[in-house]
């Protein structure tokens, strides 16, 4: 639960925010609609064809549009920027999407609203009121409660509420239906949403969500304490890619893939062992040192309480060492050059400007960050029966190949949340049960964080807008069939373009399943093409999960 204190301010933000503007004749006569709390600071008319937007960039192919911006004020220290992009007659669908940020936002998402904006649909995005704090860097909040609740909650319900009331003076009418799409950071709005505004949409997209985002930060400052213990801990790109053969070498068909595979398909059936490429005689080169050894088994297995042995979050999985955005040599600070962990700024939030990783403390001071921040960053309920109650659906994507997020949190909550409906585990390896009547996961094989990676990947999520605009390829356009005709999607077509470049055609498409399905070759035609494979019960149940204080809100 959260405490009331926070309730009160977000529905008293809402009460204030409720009033609906007169309708507008024209996008210009936008900029004076009046509501509480927020300013309108843009209302233009943009013309079919190419926008270049405030953050630098040229968008193409839009319809023409109006643009309009404000600013929302919900508490003295907030400063919560938001953009809505609404087609212009006949263009608009009828339906609208709030769209999700990346790590400590700070910035409209401009490539979401164009992406969205394209599809037809009015479209809404926020900086979730951080600035001047950046994507990677979270420093600027220190100190400042009200931002981080902001950036907790809040600015995505506002943007939400604001974002249907313009709309709505706009067109001269709400919304048929609401849709949010996040990925990241925008799958922990995602699940923020469903869980405490359960009203706000009529379905949701979640990919990759940092919705345990206290303790998903711990894994990351994690994976740079045990690779920065000694100089002998790093880990090389080259030698990170080193252990990634040796696993697909080992593991490839093992976790139920095709020979030619560069990925792994279940990466649980995988259990490499970083010993087979321990030096030998000694070897200096192509191997891994004792202390290169123990970094990886602590990398696989996850942050552990020193005092209790008690699982913090979810180690990465094999196979995602390397050839992603974010990697462990992003963790190492090697890709993302660093002299301290990744998006480490929640860390200052509790200890203040002078904190050091290297003091960090695995059991007391996690106890400290999850009692001050868990009640405003984390979404851990299973709870849903408000959004399930009025038929919402929940369509949730992850990376198997995941190095930032690791997917087995995500696994994790869709078991409790199936638990708990089911009231037993029992029938969660069988390829349906009640949760599936409203929540759905897809994992994909070999996909990094949101997007990249060397499988497949899936389109339609934050970060990764483009792709066939078709419900087969496109999770936001899966979901809206969902919701609107009542076809649960059952497989969703990735795709891997040669050298990630649409331009340069379609390498492979790989059909990614309802969790706990799996794509398996059929055993005949084209192993690039997804119409060649099938969805399987996977039998694999290997499912490490944190311990139950490391899966609260408070």
């Amino acid at each position: 639960m959260r405490p009331p204190s926070l309730i009160t301010a977000a529905l008293l933000a809402t009460t204030a925010l409720s009033a609906r503007p007169a309708a507008a004749a024209s996008c210009a006569s936008l900029a004076s609609a009046l509501l509480p709390n927020a300013t309108i600071t843009a209302a233009q008319s943009i013309p079919a064809g190419s926008y270049a937007a405030p953050d630098g960039n040229t968008y193409t192919d839009l319809p023409a549009f109006c643009r309009v911006a404000a600013t929302l004020t919900p508490t003295p220290q907030s400063d919560i920027n938001v953009e809505v992009w609404m087609p212009l007659k006949p263009g608009w669908n009828g339906r609208f999407v709030g769209t999700g940020n990346g790590g400590y936002a700070g910035a409209i998402v401009y490539s979401e609203l164009a992406a969205t904006l394209q599809l037809g649909f009015a479209v809404a995005n926020t900086d979730m009121g951080t600035s001047p704090a950046t994507a990677l860097d979270g420093k600027p909040l220190t100190g400042e409660r009200q931002k981080q609740i902001d950036f907790g909650y809040r600015s995505t319900h506002l943007m939400t509420t604001v974002g249907k009331q313009i709309v709505s003076a706009f067109y001269n009418k709400p919304a048929e239906y609401s849709y949010f799409t996040g990925c990241s950071t925008g799958g922990g709005q995602a699940l923020h949403e469903a869980e405490q505004f359960p009203d706000d949409y009529d379905g949701i997209v979640g990919g990759a969500p940092a919705e345990n985002r206290t303790n998903v930060h711990i894994e990351v400052l994690w994976a740079y304490y045990v690779t920065h213990e000694s100089p002998q801990s790093l880990i090389p790109p080259a030698l990170l890619a080193l252990v990634t053969q040796s696993v697909l070498a080992a593991c490839v068909t093992q976790s139920g893939g095709l020979p030619t595979d560069p990925f792994l398909t279940d990466p649980r059936a995988c259990h490499w062992n970083p010993n087979s490429l321990a030096c030998q005689n000694g070897q200096t080169t192509n191997c891994l040192n004792p202390q290169q050894v123990q970094a990886l088994d602590l990398l696989y297995d996850g942050p552990r309480d020193p005092r209790t042995g008690k699982l913090i979050y979810p180690g990465i999985n094999r196979g995602s060492e390397s050839g992603t955005l974010f990697d462990v040599s992003a963790d190492e600070g090697i890709t993302f050059p660093s002299t301290e962990p990744l998006f480490d700024g929640l860390f200052y939030w509790v200890f203040g400007p002078n904190w050091n990783w290297q003091t960090f403390d695995f059991d007391h001071d996690v106890t400290a960050v999850n009692r001050d921040l868990g009640p405003i960053l984390n979404a851990n309920s299973v709870d849903l029966s408000a959004f399930q109650g009025h038929g919402g659906k929940f369509l949730m994507y992850h990376g198997w190949a995941d190095a930032l997020v690791p997917p087995q949190d995500d696994i994790d909550y869709f078991l409790r949340l199936a638990a708990t409906l089911e009231g037993n585990s029992g029938s969660l390896l069988v390829g349906e049960n009640r949760a599936h009547s409203f929540y759905r996961l897809f994992m994909a094989p070999g996909m990094g964080h949101c997007f990249t990676g060397p499988g497949p990947n899936i389109f339609g999520g934050a970060d990764n807008p483009g792709g066939p605009a078709d419900p087969q390829h496109n999770v936001l356009l899966a979901l809206q069939r969902w919701v609107e005709e009542g076809v649960a999607p059952t497989r969703i077509i990735a795709t891997k373009y040669v050298n990630d470049t649409p331009s340069q055609g379609v390498a492979m498409t790989r059909p990614l399943c309802v969790f706990p399905k799996v794509p398996r070759y059929k055993g005949s035609g084209d192993t690039t093409d997804a119409a060649n494979f099938e969805c399987a019960v996977d039998d694999i149940n290997d499912n490490p999960m944190a311990a139950p204080q490391y899966l609260k809100n408070d």
